[in-house]
């Protein structure tokens, strides 16, 4: 029963969004997306039917691990700290206030107070819950009464520059500060007198913390030391610690360790000897860390989430979990005081509540960690290629998604463009370092030595329609035609206006175009490098995009004036406009059979027109940051995007051009035409057609997106007896 009750509370918190909106998403949104291991979902589940059903892939947790979301901050969320006796939670933001929070319900408990002094960076409460320490930007250490019928708070002055971190002693007798004007300070907080300036560090100071037996008082610098204190005398103790520029620090709860985190890993050390322990690597930015109460894990503000360390037995052989779900960078991860919750408070304004209950490791899917630039498919469909801005080349499953082959490595830049060859034996990548470089499709390996002749950026490179040669586009002003098998220059350099992004060959290969950065369309003939007839003025801005029609005789070209075009080739007149895109048109693709132009854009859609009349005939929405790249399966069936967003999508052609006569029609189209908003899925005519925990977001794949390729994927179907929706949702449970 206990279990029970626990259950149902993170389930009611967790799930909160939706249920105050419309009660009825008790049963359509909240239930599916339950932990599946709790004793609700098990308890509910099977008495209902005709709802959506969720799978999860890739994350750390089985089920949802947000318990909650605090929302009111109305700027970034810098910092937070639970009460000793965890009833509540205080959070300091940019917004100037201090906010006091409910630590079971997630209501605020005070009104919000406010500093004066500007951002408030760092704030702590004291161990007699009854007032919360808090450091500005203007440098001013405040002290904040949540104790009802007490003086509001006062404010200790001394410092000269922000206050980026403070703490409190075990017995409330200290309070520390860190700041910018590269001293340490403590304070008495009932006489608000400076007890001790502690100096010696030679830049900022990111970080300070009290030792589990308040004696001694760890500091950390943009100087690339951990200093030690006594945190009575503020006299330096034991022997500082040197390594790199530190941002946060902890002890362990016994005392033993001290953790210092850093831009791209935290690092452990023992106190008494100063002896590294291990580094824990997080390769992304890490803004603070926090022990768990019993020491045997550690907490990270890790990129846009929380990575927490599981460090016994074993420190040096750690496992870790990621949990996520706020949209801006994560600045402060804490632990409860029972150890069963962490909080974190990010960019986007929120504070997040996670669940440590149950955490199953599961390590990500594999997946790019940085903007996919380019995608390919094979000519027979089977695999597909990308190139990202993590300087990796991958090779894909187009029907699984699994990752065929190790990633390839070589390039030092990102990887702006791949593409394979017709034969599907070879893969050619381009890059920022300035070179070419062939793969093996089969084997994964280098092909000879890269190809080098640019002399800038290489933004583009295509295989001609027998596979010969290579033609590539350069920000030198330039493009060079290479022979595949030698691997040597044949022609070039072909000279454009300004930067050429795209190249491309005509389908008998006669011809090479390219696009560049004066908005021109320039064509040359292949074999001779002589132009055909002067460039065409194809934009006002860049052209970053082309592709020839299947018959040759049209070209399509995308860029940053928001739009798509065809051109008569031989007439060198624009045939069509394609307008509708709110945002730079990246890539452009046209299929085989020469029906359709696939754009993709920095709107973070596809679209999908008719070639011949310029019709809009679908909007595909799923990715969560610009489309950077497009390619259609050579019959057309499908279409697979990139997105700066890290993930790859394939889609169904077909399915997709229907939804715009079926959305009124049935719920599995209104489900495939939804747009996120706000955290619903939203239909064609403003209905809510489920709500999306906050962590699942970024990570959604239904019809007509078919596969999704990223670190974690969240599928949506349908129950096989449809769904009932509108007025018909009370049909889903059955006695």
């Amino acid at each position: 029963m206990l279990q029970f009750l626990r259950d149902a509370h993170t389930f009611v918190l967790s799930s909160r969004e939706s249920i105050e909106r419309s009660a009825p998403h008790i049963y359509v949104s909240a239930l599916p997306f339950a932990d599946k291991t709790s004793l609700v979902h098990q308890r509910f589940a099977p008495h209902y039917t005709g709802m959506i059903t969720v799978d999860t892939f890739g994350f750390s947790k089985h089920g949802v691990s947000t318990v909650m979301r605090l929302v009111g901050h109305s700027n970034s969320v810098r910092s937070v700290a639970y009460s000793p006796d965890g009833r509540l939670l205080t959070s300091g933001s940019e917004d100037g206030t201090v906010r006091i929070w409910d630590g079971q319900s997630g209501e605020e408990s005070l009104s919000p107070m406010y500093s004066g002094n500007g951002a408030v960076l760092s704030v702590e409460f004291a161990s007699n819950s009854k007032w919360v320490a808090s450091g500005t930007e203007a440098g001013v250490v405040c002290i904040w009464n949540v104790a009802p019928h007490e003086e509001n708070h006062r404010r200790l002055r001394g410092h000269s520059a922000k206050v980026n971190s403070v703490a409190i002693s075990p017995d409330c007798s200290r309070i520390a500060s860190a700041s910018d004007d590269h001293t340490a300070r403590l304070w008495d907080p009932e006489t608000s007198e400076e007890l001790a300036v502690l100096s010696g560090h030679t830049d900022c100071v990111n970080g300070v913390v009290f030792s589990p037996n308040g004696e001694i008082l760890a500091s950390t610098s943009s100087d690339g030391t951990i200093r030690l204190w006594h945190s009575t005398t503020g006299q330096p103790v034991l022997k500082s610690i040197e390594s790199e520029v530190f941002c946060s620090v902890d002890f362990s709860p016994d005392g033993e360790m001290i953790a210092g985190a850093s831009y791209g890993a935290v690092k452990l050390w023992r106190l008494l000897t100063g002896e590294q322990i291990t580094e824990l690597e997080g390769k992304v930015a890490i803004r603070s860390v926090r022990f768990s109460p019993d020491g045997r894990s550690l907490a990270a503000a890790h990129g846009r989430g929380v990575r927490v360390w599981t460090l016994h037995p074993d420190p040096s052989n750690a496992s870790w979990v990621d949990l996520s779900g706020q949209r801006g960078d994560v600045r402060s991860a804490t632990f409860s005081p029972d150890g069963r919750c962490i909080a974190s408070a990010a960019d986007d304004g929120t504070i997040q509540i996670y669940s440590t209950d149950g955490q199953t490791v599961v390590q990500p899917l594999a997946a790019h960690v940085s903007s996919v630039n380019s995608v390919a498919f094979s000519r027979n469909g089977s695999f597909i290629v990308s190139g990202s801005e993590d300087q990796s080349v991958r090779v894909w499953d187009a029907c699984t998604g699994e990752e065929m082959l190790p990633s390839l490595h070589g390039h030092i830049g990102f990887v702006n463009s791949v593409t394979i060859s017709p034969d599907g034996r070879l893969i050619a990548s381009a890059s920022q370092d300035s070179t070419i470089r062939l793969w093996d499709a089969q084997s994964g390996a280098a092909v000879g030595e890269p190809m080098r002749g640019h002399a800038d950026n290489i933004n583009a490179v295509r295989f001609s329609p027998d596979g010969c040669r290579l033609a590539s586009a350069s920000d030198d002003k330039s493009v060079r035609v290479w022979d595949v098998q030698t691997r040597q220059q044949l022609l070039g350099p072909l000279n454009c206006h300004d930067r050429a992004f795209t190249v491309a060959f005509s389908p008998d290969q006669e011809l090479i175009a390219a696009g560049d950065n004066s908005g021109h369309l320039h064509l040359w003939r292949t074999y001779t490098g002589q132009l055909v007839h002067e460039s065409l003025h194809a934009s006002n801005k860049s052209v970053l995009s082309i592709a020839f029609s299947p018959d040759g005789k049209r070209i399509v070209t995308s860029g940053s004036d928001n739009a798509a075009h065809t051109w008569d080739i031989n007439a060198g007149k624009c045939l069509l406009d394609f307008h509708g895109h709110r945002g730079t048109v990246w890539s452009v693709a046209w299929s085989l059979d020469g029906s359709l132009i696939g754009t993709g854009s920095e709107d973070a859609t596809l679209r999908l027109w008719n070639a011949t009349t310029g019709d809009l005939l679908a909007t595909l929405h799923g990715h969560t940051k610009a489309v950077k790249s497009v390619a259609f399966i050579n019959d057309g069936e499908f279409i697979v995007s990139g997105s700066e967003d890290t993930t790859i999508r394939k889609w169904d052609v077909r399915a997709a051009c229907q939804l715009p006569s079926e959305s009124g029609n049935s719920a599995a189209a209104a489900l495939a035409s939804a747009i996120l908003k706000d955290g619903w899925l939203v239909g064609s005519s403003g209905e809510l057609v489920s709500w999306v925990p906050a962590e699942y977001r970024g990570h959604l794949q239904f019809s007509p997106c078919t596969l999704l390729i990223g670190s974690s994927r969240v599928s949506i179907t349908l129950d096989d007896k449809g769904m009932h929706d509108g007025s018909n949702w009370t049909r889903c449970w059955r006695d």
